[in-house]
């Protein structure tokens, strides 16, 4: 029931000022100060995953563009050589 002089920045709350407490320059309530300082053996392999993905993304986009080339110079040596000549629209 007090007036709030703060909102936390990670769940969006407001809270009074006794709730609210200042942790490495900023402004966050007890709640989410917790989940932050909890072990993080469930995160390791989900953050080493994230860490991968620019190169998982990389190597997709590489695989996608040679597929691409790929099929894009198979199109071309199939066109007959008549068609290079002029012959063919005569």
């Amino acid at each position: 029931m007090r007036p709030a002089s703060a909102r936390c920045p990670s769940c969006s709350v407001f809270y009074c000022s006794e709730c609210i407490t200042e942790h490495e320059g900023r402004l966050t309530c007890a709640k989410c100060l917790s989940a932050e300082n909890a072990p993080t053996e469930s995160k390791g392999s989900i953050s080493r995953f994230f860490q991968l993905m620019p190169v998982l993304h990389l190597l997709l986009a590489v695989a996608a563009a040679w597929v691409i080339f790929y099929l894009l110079a198979q199109t071309i040596l199939e066109i007959p050589h008549d068609f290079h000549n002029g012959t063919i629209w005569e």
